[in-house]
């Protein structure tokens, strides 16, 4: 199996488990889209609400937008406390035991609603209409956030379609086109902003469930563990009995079943599957410590740099508290962590450029330590110069800016070449003494005349550089003849 993964010709054929990946693929983004329009059709209000998910369950339905523009009492910011005299904390605690019936509930007819508004309880009558194809448009494509949003999700599922058509027969390609699809479908499945419909209708309110929340657990988690499972190269573990890929799934499933028929423990499941991740991640770690040759470790650098960088932008989401608009933007910057994993995934599965990143991270690591100590010098120079200068003559001048600016230039060359000794001969240490032996080399070829000394020399820089076993030179003695053949040690 190593054999198969390493060969790139095997790796573009269309194997029956590619065919089976591509089918399966096929049928879960139809059905995720049928789902879409099944749920157009379920009597709403037209209004944009939060999710109930998301915040205090006594006030969960706090309108937001009027997606759909009918004619309506309600106005942005009114929260629904209760619907036809039943409290929404009792409609959403029943979801999944006894859902709350009315027989008013259609299009066209109206129901009553209390609601708070501006601290005051208001009861009136609200007529239901369908939320439309517009209505999904305007508030997934009419907004800069979800534009965003979508164009993330979009670029990293392209990413992962690209990879896997290219390598249809490259197991771990096959894992991480599961893995765009998973994040598609969850974010179709979140495209409808209406969750108040949801808790009258349960195939709609299944349906999303299961494509915007059973799948994280049952699809994205378990096919990141199986990617970690056959990259770069299935693991002997794999190799001896492949029906080990299927437990991540199955373990994913215990999440369905314990959302399904026991939703007060859902949160074991769910637990299952962050550890799944986190297994993953250790299984990529594992192999970078266990596969030797220079290939497969270059492909996991790629890999386990991309996983890093990709949750640490993730986890970013984490200071949503901020105030606007920094909350926006770091929000934005969060959102580029999958795509980024996708990115290095690929790049790793397609061995394309895979020594460039020694490269990146030598001069990604030059950079931020240039640009962290530049700007700590700069702010400190304006600080004790603007500080200096106030004592002097009792007020600021626009000249220190000016002179720290022109002492950052003048430390930028200095400052970098130091910097980039200094992380050669701490990080790369075998580079550092390859270009160490070489500049002494090239000082001793301009002065060095007997040609015995030079091509010793020439010949210690050769084992100190690339040790090889053994060396050869070809001395010209003419333009018709050459002098061919090893040099004994003994001689040299």
């Amino acid at each position: 199996m190593q054999a198969e993964i390493q060969n790139p010709n095997i790796e573009r054929r269309w194997t029956t488990g590619a065919w089976l990946t591509l089918l399966a693929a096929t049928l879960f983004i139809l059905l995720n889209v049928v789902q879409i329009l099944y749920r157009l059709t379920i009597p709403s209000f037209g209004w944009v609400t939060s999710d109930p998910d998301t915040g205090d369950i006594k006030t969960a339905f706090q309108m937001i937008e009027n997606a759909v523009g009918a004619s309506s009492l309600l106005e942005p910011g009114d929260a629904v406390i209760g619907i036809e005299g039943i409290p929404v904390e009792e409609i959403v605690s029943q979801i999944l035991t006894n859902p709350v019936q009315f027989a008013n509930w259609q299009v066209g007819e109206n129901v009553q609603l209390q609601i708070t508004r501006d601290g005051k309880q208001i009861q009136f009558e609200n007529q239901l209409v369908h939320w439309t194809p517009r209505a999904w448009l305007l508030t997934n494509f009419g907004r800069s956030e979800k534009i965003f949003d979508w164009l993330v999700t979009l670029v990293f599922f392209g990413i992962c379609t690209f990879t896997f058509f290219n390598r249809p027969g490259n197991l771990a390609a096959r894992f991480l086109f599961a893995f765009g699809i998973a994040n598609l479908s969850i974010t179709l499945g979140d495209s409808i902003y209406d969750y108040m419909g949801l808790y009258f209708n349960l195939p709609a309110a299944f349906a999303k469930t299961f494509f915007s929340n059973i799948v994280f657990a049952y699809l994205l988690a378990p096919s990141f563990m199986g990617f970690s499972l056959s990259f770069p190269h299935p693991k002997n573990l794999v190799r001896r009995q492949p029906l080990w890929l299927l437990v991540p799934f199955l373990v994913g499933s215990v999440t369905v079943v314990l959302l399904i028929l026991a939703p007060e423990y859902a949160q074991i499941g769910f637990l299952l599957t962050f550890g799944m991740l986190l297994l993953g991640v250790f299984s990529l770690i594992h192999s970078g410590i266990t596969m030797r040759d220079a290939i497969s470790r270059a492909q996991l650098r790629w890999a386990i740099g991309g996983v890093i960088l990709g949750v640490a932008l993730f986890l970013l989401n984490s200071l949503s508290i901020l105030p606007s608009p920094y909350r926006e933007i770091v929000i934005s910057i969060a959102g580029l962590g999958f795509p980024i994993i996708a990115l290095s995934l690929a790049l790793a599965i397609f061995r394309y450029r895979l020594f460039d990143i020694d490269v990146i991270v030598r001069k990604t690591l030059q950079y931020a330590l240039l640009t962290g100590l530049l700007a700590l010098v700069y702010f400190g120079s304006v600080l004790l110069l603007q500080n200096l200068v106030e004592t002097i003559t009792g007020e600021q001048s626009p000249f220190v800016i000016v002179i720290s600016t022109l002492a950052i230039a003048a430390l930028f060359n200095p400052l970098r070449h130091t910097l980039q000794d200094f992380i050669d001969r701490r990080f790369y240490r075998k580079k550092y003494n390859a270009e160490q032996a070489l500049d002494q080399f090239a000082s001793t070829a301009r002065d060095e005349v007997d040609l015995s000394n030079l091509t010793a020399a020439l010949i210690g820089v050769v084992e100190k550089t690339i040790q090889p076993e053994h060396v050869a030179i070809w001395l010209m003695e003419s333009q018709d003849s050459y002098q061919k053949g090893p040099i004994p040690r003994d001689e040299r």
